[in-house]
Formats: C-alpha cells, sequence, structure tokens
C-alpha cells in the first residue's frame, strides 16, 4: 500500500495484493470412490494459480 498527497486536500492511495505469489499447487482432495479406477488419486488442484488484485483509491 503506498500513499500520495496530490495537493492540501487531495490523496491518491494505491494497493497491489498477492495471493499464491509462488505459484505453489495446493492439491484437493484424493477420490473417496472405492468402485472407480481413480480411487485415491488426486485429479485437480483446490486453489488456482497466481492472483494479483490491484487497486486505487482517490479521495478529495
Amino acid at each position: 500500500q503506498r500513499e500520495f498527497s496530490l495537493s492540501e486536500k487531495m490523496r491518491f492511495q494505491f494497493r497491489a495484493e498477492f495471493f499464491n505469489a509462488l505459484n505453489h499447487t495446493n492439491l484437493g482432495t484424493p477420490n473417496r470412490f472405492v468402485n472407480t479406477p481413480q480411487f485415491g488419486t488426486i485429479t485437480e488442484a483446490a486453489t488456482p494459480g497466481r492472483e494479483v488484485q490491484l487497486g486505487a483509491r482517490l479521495s478529495f
């Protein structure tokens, strides 16, 4: 988060948020159905990949 004074009554704020910045794979739960060939295997990730959220605010 960074804030800049543009004038005496005006401010600009910038914010950046990073989620899963190192892009680690968080595995989902294993398949729990015994009758399927995929039993016990993990077929998907629990969380999405890297995300970046940017925001700005102008206060006056």
